[in-house]
Formats: C-alpha cells, sequence, structure tokens
C-alpha cells in the first residue's frame, strides 16, 4: 500500500481542514518548543563541559586520551544534536503553518 497523505484521507471542506491544522498546531506547538530547549540545553552543556561543538569535535575525532565518560557523552551528544535539529524543524514548519492558517481562519 502506498503512502496515503492526511488531505487525500480527509473528505472535509477546506474551511474545516485548515481550522483542524491550526488547532493541531496551536496545542503540539508547546510540546515541541520545550523539546527544542531541552535539546538546546543539553548541547550547551556538552559545548561547555568540552569547550568545543559537536562537528569541530567530529571533524578532529576523540583525542587519542578519550576516557570512557568522554565516549559515552559523545554518544549522547550527538544524540541531542540529532534532536535538536530535527526539533528546530519541525518548530519552524508549525510555526510557518500557523501563520499560514491564521490568515485564512479567525480564532475558534
Amino acid at each position: 500500500m502506498g503512502k496515503i497523505k492526511v488531505v487525500d484521507m480527509a473528505k472535509l471542506p477546506d474551511k474545516e481542514l485548515v481550522s483542524i491544522f491550526r488547532q493541531g498546531a496551536i496545542l503540539r506547538l508547546p510540546y515541541l518548543e520545550g523539546r527544542l530547549l531541552q535539546a538546546r540545553e543539553q548541547v550547551r552543556g556538552f559545548e561547555e563541559k568540552y569547550g568545543t561543538t559537536l562537528a569541530l569535535l567530529s571533524s578532529q575525532g576523540l583525542p587519542d586520551d578519550a576516557d570512557y565518560e568522554m565516549h559515552e557523552d559523545f554518544i549522547e551528544w550527538e544524540y541531542w544534536s540529532d534532536v535538536f535539529h530535527k526539533a528546530e524543524v519541525t518548530v519552524e514548519n508549525v510555526r510557518a503553518i500557523l501563520e499560514k492558517v491564521g490568515e485564512t481562519v479567525g480564532v475558534h
């Protein structure tokens, strides 16, 4: 079975779909912004702890004398960096939805 688009599934008037998207975005945005903030704080914590960025550390590789903690931190740092980038894109897109549908539909 092929991928089904949400808009194709819903046989609703455009105004109703826009309202649903808007309300869903309003409800979801605070969670997404919280996730973005959490990821940003985690990444900053590692940057402060090691005095470098993940990109620089990845390009240079871990130091030869890196201990177990640094290896574990590096893995966790990569995870939080990925979460940060995905959350950033998602928050931007949800805000764009709100801007777009805000012009079309009033508050319900």
